[in-house]
């Protein structure tokens, strides 16, 4: 999916950038992933990242491989498709080598890297885009955003997915 195809909820905008700035004001980067119905490109649901199996700290955020299984596990039983993964940054959107190498390398999956952990930008654009395609990480448009509530909004690790 290219990430300028997709439309973000308002709500799931505010949830995301309440859950960054809280963590980032501890100094710590997180992230998650934006959930959408299957065959759909806009995104009104939200997977915050736990605690079990979670990893935050200054200059990293890493999700066990247990807790992305649960996470996918839900999203196929629950007829969602996780079109693109965020996490934060202490500055700048930039793709780090740590997350060109280690993060999701799968082709045409999206991710994006919001700057500024303790205070993000509302305005994706500022948001650094990625998809992987032909084996590395390439530069990708913002997605949109669009008016509307977070339809759902749940918490993912190791101990399973649960509302928040």
């Amino acid at each position: 999916m290219i990430p300028n195809e997709l439309t973000i909820a308002s709500g799931v905008i505010d949830a995301l950038l309440a859950d960054v700035a809280g963590y980032g004001e501890r100094r710590l980067e997180t992230g998650g992933f934006f959930m959408a119905s299957t065959g759909q490109n806009h995104v009104s649901g939200l997977a915050l990242a736990g605690e079990s199996g979670i990893l935050r700290q200054y200059n990293l955020f890493q999700i066990s491989e247990r807790a992305l299984d649960r996470l996918f596990t839900y999203a196929v039983g629950s007829e969602l498709w996780l079109p693109a993964q965020y996490h934060s940054h202490i500055l700048g959107a930039q793709m780090s080598l740590t997350d060109a190498r280690h993060g999701l390398n799968v082709e045409g999956f999206t991710s994006t890297i919001l700057p500024t952990f303790g205070a993000p930008p509302r305005e994706m654009a500022a948001w650094g885009w990625w998809i992987f395609t032909g084996g590395r990480w390439n530069d990708a448009g913002a997605a949109a955003a669009s008016p509307g509530p977070a339809t759902a909004i749940v918490i993912f690790d190791e101990d399973g997915v649960r509302g928040r």
